[in-house]
């Protein structure tokens, strides 16, 4: 589950710094993302990754820890539609 939660905020990290690493901090750039009611799909194309990691862990038979990737992803899933909500 470690892994299910950290691996969508090193990618929205990296997302960041492929585009915005020169203008802003990555805390301005998420506040921004938020008053631009955009922070939702921020997260929404963060936790993709943690598809590739699912799968690599069903076709290695580790399902135990697939249970917890897709209970991360779950979580991240309740984020989004709070984040959906607030608008």
């Amino acid at each position: 589950m470690v892994i299910g939660l950290i691996l969508p905020v090193a990618f929205g990290y990296l997302l960041f710094l492929g585009r915005y690493e020169g203008d802003l901090d990555f805390w301005s750039f998420v506040q921004t993302m938020f008053k631009l009611q955009s922070l939702g799909k921020l997260v929404s194309v963060s936790v993709l990754p943690n598809l590739l990691v699912f799968f690599v862990a069903i076709w290695t038979e580790r399902l135990l820890a697939a249970r917890g990737i897709v209970m991360a992803t779950l979580l991240y899933t309740v984020v989004t539609i709070i984040l959906y909500l607030l608008r």
